[in-house]
């Protein structure tokens, strides 16, 4: 699998690191702050909040958005497992 995780939020930058530290992640979150283009851009910036909806993508090589999921409010996570399955569901594709 060649699969890369990215977190995008739009917090600023301090916050995410604390984000990153307390929950001990092993992956980068980057800040789409001050300008939201990016979770603009895919969808899920809500106008109101000036915050992105809880959401997994998963984008091929080409830039493709072949996967997106956006939580429903009080919604859990979405299992490691099934963004895993449905990486190999593209990969068995190509």
């Amino acid at each position: 699998m060649n699969a890369e995780i990215i977190g995008i939020s739009a917090n600023a930058i301090f916050s995410q690191q604390a984000f990153a530290d307390f929950l001990k992640l092993n992956f980068p979150l980057v800040s789409d702050f001050p300008n939201l283009k990016t979770i603009e851009a895919y969808g899920v910036l809500n106008p109101q909040s000036k915050l992105a909806q809880r959401s997994y993508f998963i984008v091929d090589k080409q830039g493709v958005v072949r996967y997106k999921k956006v939580q429903e409010r009080g919604e859990g996570l979405v299992p490691n497992a099934q963004l895993v399955e449905e990486i190999r569901k593209i990969n068995q594709a190509n």
